[in-house]
């Protein structure tokens, strides 16, 4: 087999060449007279679905955020304690809600709590619900623009996604798993194949936060990139083209003083 430097067929590098900003590619977006809607149109609703009403969380004084950097740490114990609705709701409001807005012409444009490329938003959240207190078992979405959760299909999915991330045991005893899918064509719009880059930076962006957020509230959170795509695409019933799983993170009630497991990060 030959090393990653001799394979001259490398997907990985004619993908980083291909997407490389040159002098004669100019961003297209300045060209493109919908701008305002397109960044209006970043969100993602299920109006037919059932909806969870959350209230808008206040920002907590303490700890600060200095502080919450310095414990942070990727937490793979958990006591299969239950999440409140609440910290669910702090949860999704700090890692990608609405957090001010800004006039732009006739349109009043939404900041989130996460920084994305060209403020187009291309990741949705799908909690997948094992243990909160107040919501049945299964799969939401997080209807950013409403600060709701949409109930998409009920039933434990615990064992289906434990097989799907490759058996990873801290899924198990966990609360709420997170999924982060990318709706690609948001940002390629604009930044075309290199938009692709910029997606799963803000796919890390966002994951920072549930880390930060977690840790702010005293639960654990362990991040997980190494899943079957097709199966967690099946469970969200994304196409996985057009929208696919990216990230996941999985988060609940620490065990003990756990501080996380080697390697920890």
């Amino acid at each position: 087999m030959p090393l990653p430097e001799e394979d001259l067929f490398s997907i990985s590098e004619i993908y980083h060449e291909n997407t490389k900003d040159r002098k004669r590619v100019a961003p297209i977006m300045s060209k493109i007279p919908q701008q305002q809607w397109i960044w209006y149109r970043a969100f993602k609703k299920y109006p037919h679905k059932p909806r969870v009403t959350m209230e808008v969380p206040a920002p907590s004084a303490s700890p600060g955020l200095e502080e919450v950097i310095q414990r942070r740490r990727t937490i793979r114990e958990f006591s299969g304690e239950s999440l409140s609705l609440e910290e669910l709701a702090r949860l999704l409001y700090f890692s990608n809600g609405i957090t001010a807005k800004v006039r732009s012409g006739d349109i009043e444009l939404p900041l989130r709590a996460s920084p994305s490329a060209g403020a187009l938003y291309p990741i949705e959240l799908y909690p997948v619900v094992f243990s909160v207190t107040g919501l049945e078992e299964g799969v939401y979405h997080y209807n950013v623009e409403d600060h709701v959760l949409e109930f998409l299909r009920p039933g434990d999915y615990r064992e289906a996604l434990y097989e799907a991330s490759h058996r990873q045991e801290m899924l198990l005893l966990s609360s709420v798993l997170i999924v982060m899918t990318a709706i690609f064509g948001r940002t390629k719009i604009k930044y075309g194949e290199r938009g692709y880059r910029y997606v799963l930076l803000d796919a890390g962006h966002l994951a920072q936060n549930l880390y930060l957020e977690s840790t702010a509230q005293g639960l654990g959170c362990a991040t997980i990139g190494g899943f079957l795509d097709d199966e967690v695409n099946g469970l969200l019933g994304v196409d996985g083209l057009l929208e696919s799983a990216v990230y996941m993170a999985v988060i609940g009630k620490v065990l003990g003083n756990s501080r996380g497991t080697a390697p920890q990060g």
